[in-house]
């Protein structure tokens, strides 16, 4: 499988239960991805600022999403196909 590095602005579809996010599927160029399983996720931070990570797959490729919590944004950081 081979990594690559995105970083671009994505639509993400989530739903939030019992105090927890789970992304659905999201939008990148112009198509949308049903994420099948979230294999992991993580919190991390930039200065002040908590970010959420998600692990997920789609079609058979896997994803890094990333949740900006102050600016409410999301990320595609990487794909692995």
């Amino acid at each position: 499988m081979q990594q690559s590095r995105v970083h671009e602005g994505i639509d993400v579809y989530a739903a939030f239960m019992g105090g927890k996010i789970a992304p659905r599927a999201f939008r990148w160029s112009g198509r949308t991805y049903n994420i099948e399983h979230i294999h992991q996720h993580w919190t991390g931070r930039n200065g002040n600022i908590m970010l959420y990570y998600f692990a997920v797959t789609s079609g058979g490729n896997a994803y890094k999403l990333c949740l900006n919590s102050q600016q409410m944004e999301w990320m595609l950081e990487e794909v692995y196909a």
